[in-house]
């Protein structure tokens, strides 16, 4: 390339323009621009380079086999004035080449692109394979550590909706790598659960779809013998292959660890197998000058372990029954999972036909978690009457009664941890009646509601808590009245203000000449007072009536910004008999 002195300003300066006016350029000339022009033509590099062959029937014309984006990039900018007609790049002209050379250039050329996707990356490599490149060769030519061809290779093991998956970026690149290990039925099975995050990390994948397989890496007997089929996890430690039929591979291990127990017979004291967990401490290491023996252990997963030099321990049978290793179990994990599942189904399919047995489900499950809200614990701790705290505690003498325990004494707390466990709960609500039943799921979901953020004010009119409060009707008056710990909170101008609006300025004046202390015991005895009268004077009933704003569903905050009051669009004159109304 011809560069000028300030060639990088100026091709950044150039790459800035199109980024930013991408409509007046077309997307290859803008793709081919930015990925090879900025770097390659400053190193003059291979990548920056076009290469052409002669066309073989029209004479002085060449045809493009790499670098054909760059070469449109270059001809649009040429045409659009950005560059001089004169300007020239970098050609490597070569003849004679097969059309499977000329189909090889240009797929190394877009291995090397930075801007495929690994599934564009795994067909261009499988056609350079396809095509009998050597691997040697294809690691020099793209650039590609061996681990990532072999990465990229494997993504073409991929079903088709995983490939779909990956390619819209719903499943990533590591995590598409390890579905590669299952076959296209497995991988179909387990998308929606990795989409959904159930498998979120590739180990988990490989998991689900490996499950217990043994690998090659345990055999120790010849692989020819396994006639089953193979899974290979290139992304596994050492490329593991496992054996798809695992009953075949542990007859096989088993009768070669046999092998090895005969082996190793004739030339020690005493050689044994053991399938499981070999029990270290049953043995000790023979000391010099003793002969020991062998054991040949075949573990749980299917490896085969030698441990020679060994004299058995005086152990008592029972104990060594009892401390022994488990063997390996009948059902493994994955088919544990299976089969829980399936049941799982069976008995929610049961439990939408039956649901009074759904019911004492969802009540024993409440029971055992049961939560209340901190109002409780903290209304219990003030040393103030509060008639709805009385009204919860009522309704616990009468459930603790309905589940068997004593009502006398039974208290919340006997109430809330009665179920050790969720089987207990269920035993004790199953004897319930219906209407018992529906009385317990009452109470457990009304103690654990309250308002949140108890430190502030709600006075959001939509919040749950609210609206439920509405939908209820409570009204605090039936349920609260203003005592000492509230009155002592308020400052002497805030008593000030519920004396007038409590219309008790005939008995308290403006509460002015009163200490603090005295004013706020007579309100309290006089509101606790006004509340006993079966007949109160139009005073006293608004004494009785009497709520603060805070008190309200929802809270009215006298903080909160007033709203600001729109101005009329027309003022009328003061000496003008038009009605503001009709003014306004």
């Amino acid at each position: 390339m011809i560069h000028r002195a300030n060639s990088t300003h100026f091709w950044t300066e150039t790459i800035k323009k199109i980024i930013n006016n991408p409509e007046n350029y077309v997307d290859e000339a803008l793709a081919g621009l930015v990925l090879a022009h900025l770097d390659t033509y400053r190193q003059l590099g291979s990548k920056g380079r076009v290469i052409v062959r002669h066309q073989p029937k029209e004479v002085g014309k060449v045809g493009v086999v790499s670098g054909e984006r760059r070469f449109r990039a270059m001809t649009l900018l040429v045409a659009q004035g950005h560059f001089p007609k004169d300007v020239s790049v970098p050609v490597e002209v070569r003849d004679g080449l097969s059309a499977e050379d000329t189909l090889r250039i240009a797929t190394i050329e877009n291995v090397q692109r930075e801007n495929l996707s690994p599934l564009e990356e795994a067909d261009a490599i499988a056609a350079l394979v396809q095509d009998g490149g050597k691997l040697d060769e294809i690691v020099s030519q793209t650039g590609l550590s061996v681990s990532t061809l072999r990465r990229r290779l494997a993504l073409l093991n991929l079903s088709d909706t995983v490939r779909d998956a990956l390619a819209s970026a719903q499943i990533t690149l590591a995590q598409a790598e390890a579905f590669t290990v299952g076959d296209h039925e497995e991988q179909d099975g387990l998308l929606e659960g990795v989409i959904s995050g159930w498998y979120d990390s590739p180990d988990d994948i490989r998991d689900r779809l490996i499950g217990e397989l043994p690998s090659v890496a345990m055999a120790i007997f010849p692989q020819e013998d396994h006639s089953g089929s193979l899974t290979t996890d290139l992304f596994g430690a050492d490329d593991t292959i496992y054996f798809n039929d695992v009953e075949q591979f542990f007859a096989l291990q088993k009768k070669a660890a046999e092998a090895l127990v005969c082996e190793h017979d004739h030339s020690v004291d005493w050689a044994e197998l053991v399938e499981g967990r070999f029990d270290r401490w049953a043995y000790r290491e023979a000391d010099d000058g003793e002969s020991g023996g062998v054991v040949v252990c075949l573990t749980p997963e299917g490896k085969v372990e030698a441990h020679e030099g060994l004299i058995r321990k005086d152990i008592d049978a029972s104990v060594s029954e009892a401390l022994k290793a488990k063997s390996k179990a009948t059902y493994a994990r994955t088919v544990c999972e299976y089969i829980a599942m399936q049941k799982s189904a069976a008995v929610q399919a049961e439990l939408i036909e039956n649901s009074r047995k759904a019911k004492e489900i969802g009540v024993a499950k409440m029971l055992y978690h049961a939560s209340c809200h901190g109002c409780l614990s903290y209304l219990a701790d003030l040393d103030e009457d509060c008639p709805a705290l009385d009204a919860i505690k009522s309704e616990v003498t009468a459930l603790c009664g309905a589940l068997g325990m004593d009502k006398d004494e039974a208290s919340f707390s006997d109430l809330l941890h009665s179920a050790y466990s969720v089987e207990r709960a269920y035993e004790l609500v199953q004897p319930l009646s219906e209407g018992e039943l529906l009385r317990l799921f009452a109470f457990l979901s009304a103690i654990n509601f309250g308002q949140a953020d108890s430190d502030k004010l709600d006075s959001r009119e939509g919040s749950l808590f609210n609206r439920v409060a509405t939908d209820l009707g409570v009204d605090m008056r039936t349920c609260w009245t203003p005592g000492v710990w509230f009155l002592s909170r308020r400052t002497m101008k805030q008593l000030g203000g519920i004396i007038r609006e409590a219309g008790l300025s005939r008995l308290f004046g403006n509460g002015a000449g009163f200490k603090k202390t005295d004013l706020v015991r007579s309100l309290a005895r006089y509101f606790t007072k006004v509340r006993t009268f079966d007949d109160p004077a139009d005073d006293q009933k608004q004494a009785r009536d009497w709520l603060p704003e805070a008190m309200t569903f929802p809270a009215v905050n006298p903080d909160a910004p007033k709203p600001v009051q729109d101005e009329p669009d027309v003022i009328p004159d003061d000496d003008s008999d038009e009605p503001l109304e009709e003014a306004v």
